[in-house]
């Protein structure tokens, strides 16, 4: 819910729902699957380096901090099972197909003329968040409808935001799943979807689909004056970045978000900041992507999805999307990887549910006994 503030507190919604959420997840036991060492100093290490930095320099934005240190806490929390990755899907599912159906009913009062925004706040923020719950929910819905009305409301969503950053995610995360299901060596095909994906964004950039974007010429114009500026923030930032809260351009004497996680990232807390946030990033996609035979392609494409998203968009690396993304399938990993029956376990709920690269293998071994 982007945009909206709890009334005398200040704070954004979704930070509110995301704290109580940790607190609900602390108070329970976690399902007893180990994590890696590394993952919760992972999870925090971005963090602790960007308040370190913005300590140093004097200048701690204490909102922001918190922010962050809150998407850190969710990541924990729920990767090691405090909050069930089932129960959780089946929420992002109802709030995402809730979130759809309000904007497209208030479609015309949108304060982007003919774009989806509802309760998201934005077309953008709308897409990214609509392709992430699709991704995370779709692997444990139980019924056909159910998948069925959720991946209705993901296209239409995605197509009503108009959103050229998530209609390109979508694709790479469509993409994915059927080079996924063709057996493609996932390194390889991530190779080419990088490629791919950087082609359409530069080819973009020089003028790729100007006719069926004709009409945002005046905020394309401004886009690339945030990004040129934001660009020179960056080179001449030290190398351990300027702290948190500091990712903004300044174009005619006006201040904007940059538009680029990437880059936002780079800014707050310089290269090291940089490697540990998409380290983490890359790291849980690895990890997902060595679960042969019980892979779920939909964890990683959004994880694929949320990469795609920060190319072009301010706030995706450190949000509450990209902290649940990184959570749910660190949870699934470690169950997966460290299953509480032995390693003869069923499948996990994904993949029963699913019929998935996991249940086939499964089945198959189940048949040669």
């Amino acid at each position: 819910m982007g945009g909206l503030e709890v009334p005398g507190l200040g704070f954004p919604v979704d930070s509110v729902a995301t704290g109580l959420a940790v607190l609900v997840g602390l108070g329970s036991r976690p399902n007893g699957a180990p994590l890696p060492r590394w993952m919760p100093v992972l999870a925090f290490a971005g963090v602790l380096w960007i308040g370190a930095v913005s300590i140093a320099l004097g200048s701690p934005d204490v909102r922001r901090l918190s922010h962050l240190a809150l998407d850190a806490a969710a990541i924990v929390v729920v990767a090691a099972g405090r909050l069930d990755r089932a129960a959780l899907g089946r929420g992002l599912a109802f709030g995402m197909v809730v979130g759809v159906a309000w904007g497209t009913v208030t479609f015309k009062e949108s304060t982007y003329v003919n774009r989806l925004t509802g309760i998201f706040g934005d077309p953008n923020t709308a897409g990214l968040i609509i392709v992430t719950c699709a991704g995370l929910a779709l692997p444990v819905l139980r019924r056909g409808v159910s998948k069925l009305v959720v991946a209705g409301a993901a296209l239409a969503g995605v197509l009503l935001t108009d959103s050229r950053t998530t209609l390109l995610a979508a694709c790479a995360m469509i993409v994915w799943i059927v080079m996924a299901r063709l057996r493609f060596n996932p390194w390889i095909a991530l190779g080419f979807l990088a490629v791919g994906t950087l082609w359409v964004v530069n080819a973009t950039r020089q003028g790729l689909g100007a006719d069926a974007f004709a009409g945002r010429a005046g905020s394309d114009a401004l886009r690339a004056r945030i990004d040129e500026a934001a660009l020179a923030d960056v080179e001449s930032s030290p190398w351990f970045g300027h702290g948190a809260g500091t990712a903004r351009a300044v174009v005619d004497g006006l201040s904007f978000f940059y538009h680029s996680s990437y880059l936002s990232v780079r800014t707050e807390g310089g290269w090291i900041a940089f490697m540990l946030v998409v380290g983490l990033l890359l790291a849980t996609f690895a990890v997902l992507v060595r679960l042969r035979p019980r892979r779920v392609p939909l964890y990683e494409a959004s994880l694929i999805g949320i990469a795609v998203c920060a190319i072009n968009l301010g706030e995706v690396l450190m949000t509450v999307s990209s902290a649940v993304a990184v959570g749910i399938s660190m949870q699934y990993a470690a169950i997966t990887q460290f299953p509480r029956s032995g390693p003869a376990a069923v499948p996990s709920v994904e993949t029963q549910r699913s019929g998935g690269m996991g249940h086939d293998a499964h089945r198959s071994r189940g048949q040669q006994r």
